[in-house]
């Protein structure tokens, strides 16, 4: 009589676990659609570099102007809560000779620590990844691996 009741119990559970882990999900998803919400004085007691906010859209961090068109240029980029090294390379037209509009975007591997500058190690957990500084011990949480991030920034900043 009692095994024929585990049968349930075990189903049950595997539906409780679903169901848990489609809320966290759900609240994960709506999390990185609202604002931040913003405490005066947080930015200074963290130490972090800039005052900009803390939003999933690529925010350069030096202050310097661009070079001149032709030139190749490197940026600091905040996404995702961490710095990326973003490279800016003009394309050059080979038909004409001459240069186009557009330009590659390269994004380095892996970003750094906004907070000390050391690069972020990946782990894997079971709802996505895990970005943490060996340094400061700074943890992001991410759906998506470094490497995904990297190439959806680089089209962004394409």
């Amino acid at each position: 009589m009692a095994s024929s009741r585990t049968a349930p119990v075990i189903i049950q559970l595997i539906i409780t676990y679903f169901i848990i882990a489609f809320v966290v999900r759900a609240i994960r998803r709506a999390r990185k659609g609202a604002p931040p919400r913003h405490r005066p004085g947080a930015d200074a007691a963290r130490g972090t570099l800039h005052s900009a906010p803390r939003s999933s859209s690529p925010s350069p961090l030096s202050g310097e102007p661009s070079p001149r068109d032709g030139a190749v240029r490197r940026e600091e980029v905040m996404f995702n809560g961490v710095r990326w090294q973003a490279t800016f390379r003009p394309r050059r037209d080979l038909a004409s000779g001459t240069r186009s509009l557009r330009r590659d975007v390269y994004v380095e591997e892996p970003p750094r620590c906004p907070k000390c500058g050391l690069g972020v190690v990946e782990t894997r957990s079971w709802l996505g990844y895990t970005w943490s500084c060996p340094e400061c011990g700074l943890r992001k949480r991410s759906s998506r691996s470094i490497t995904d991030v990297a190439q959806a920034l680089a089209r962004v900043l394409h």
